[in-house]
């Protein structure tokens, strides 16, 4: 068993869902428990279980394990760039692949995930084109991708009526992109065939299903 560090132990004793956004709050955990069941039934209506697939961002893995005990998912990898929260993952949840990758570089083959997952992750990259051309890369023709990212302004606001980034307009320092409905669908379009999207029952997140468009896209980067 790998050492870790005090941090990475007192996180053990709390639940998946609070160590997700470090929040004991019961409306924040049931809001985001929304979201993950609605995403458990995507990978369920998809068959995941049967299908490789890649989870971008894992970070300490609270949503593998969610999935793991929904039984939703069977081979997956799951990348992120800290070392510390992809240990912690691994020693609650080994039956995973992890790496230590960029999202924006993977070091993958061509078409090699039958479905690819990013929940929680766009917001957080400066260069979000670069990002999807590379999940894209990676991707089988007609994969499924689920992408959920949080739905503004209304997440914006959400942090400013709990007394969160009051400062900053409500905006999560972490992110650096912010979408609304249509700003997102136009911003993934050229890379993807949207099939569902959820909103209201996943507030304030959105939530996409589809499938990946074959071919390299020109994004100006």
């Amino acid at each position: 068993m790998d050492k870790l560090d005090k941090n990475a132990v007192s996180l053990l004793s709390q639940e998946p869902l609070d160590r997700l956004y470090s929040s004991g709050n019961p409306l924040i955990r049931w809001l985001l428990n929304r979201l993950l069941k609605k995403t458990s039934g995507l990978l369920r209506k998809i068959n995941a279980c049967s299908q490789s697939g890649l989870d971008v961002g894992c970070g300490e893995g609270n949503f593998i394990h969610y999935l793991t005990r929904q039984n939703v998912i069977a081979s997956l990898v799951a990348v992120d760039l800290d070392n510390q929260k992809l240990r912690l993952a691994k020693w609650q949840y080994p039956d995973c692949t992890y790496l230590n990758a960029d999202v924006k570089s993977l070091n993958f083959k061509d078409n090699t995930f039958d479905y690819v997952i990013a929940s929680e992750v766009l917001e957080h990259i400066p260069a979000p084109l670069e990002a999807l051309r590379e999940i894209q890369r990676v991707a089988k023709k007609d994969a499924y991708f689920i992408f959920s990212v949080p739905h503004e302004p209304f997440f914006r606001w959400g942090n400013v009526i709990r007394g969160k980034y009051w400062q900053k307009g409500g905006r999560t320092p972490t992110h650096v992109n912010f979408w609304m409905l249509s700003e997102f669908k136009r911003f993934i379009s050229d890379f993807v065939e949207i099939e569902e999207v959820y909103w209201f029952s996943v507030f304030p997140w959105m939530l996409y299903l589809g499938k990946f468009k074959q071919g390299s896209v020109d994004t100006g980067i």
